[in-house]
């Protein structure tokens, strides 16, 4: 019978520092808190993590402005990564205008009563000291989560990178995404 041996050797695979990505979809608050609070978590607990940002996910990370602002409504739609603007039609000021911009102006999923839930439950966070949304992408910024918008919805939804966002992010399509999915041992959407 051959004995068999016992490997001393470290697992590189173990020893490798694993990664994450979590895909956020919604543009809602409740959703948003729980993406951010999972990815600064898994950070902080020695896991590299990446966020990806589509359609209205990315809506947490722009610069807040008022359904009012003119700048909203009739700035001009610049170019930048992942813009072609000369394909621009009317319809994304209207998108532009009627969308949610930054954190604090998240509507949410369930219970949203026209904008009142939310301003209740960021009252209940504030009496109960728990981090804001806005606190939870600056936290998950300082302690190195990546942050990557979807080329096509950059281009879809007119965004202007980087003077639309609150934070640095990357622009990069779908195969850059399925990359970064194939080498994570975690990976969600919210």
């Amino acid at each position: 019978m051959a004995s068999e041996q016992i490997s001393t050797q470290p697992d590189t695979v173990a020893l490798a520092r694993k990664k994450g990505t979590i895909l956020l979809v919604s543009g809602e608050l409740d959703k948003a808190l729980l993406a951010f609070e999972v990815a600064a978590g898994f950070q902080a607990m020695g896991m590299e993590m990446s966020m990806w940002f589509v359609l209205y996910g990315a809506n947490c990370l722009r610069k807040p402005r008022s359904i009012f602002s003119p700048a909203k409504w009739f700035g001009k739609l610049r170019g930048g990564a992942g813009r072609t603007p000369e394909t621009d039609v009317a319809l994304q000021r209207v998108v532009r205008g009627l969308n949610h911009d930054g954190a604090c102006n998240l509507p949410l999923s369930q219970l949203n009563y026209g904008g009142v839930g939310p301003m209740i439950i960021r009252h209940i966070m504030r009496r109960k000291g728990m981090a804001q949304l806005e606190d939870l992408i600056r936290g998950a910024q300082e302690l190195g989560v990546r942050f990557t918008i979807c080329q096509i919805c950059v281009d879809a939804m007119a965004f202007s990178v980087p003077d639309d966002l609150t934070v640095e992010a990357e622009v990069k399509g779908v195969s850059a995404y399925y990359l970064e999915v194939a080498a994570a041992h975690y990976n969600v959407t919210f």
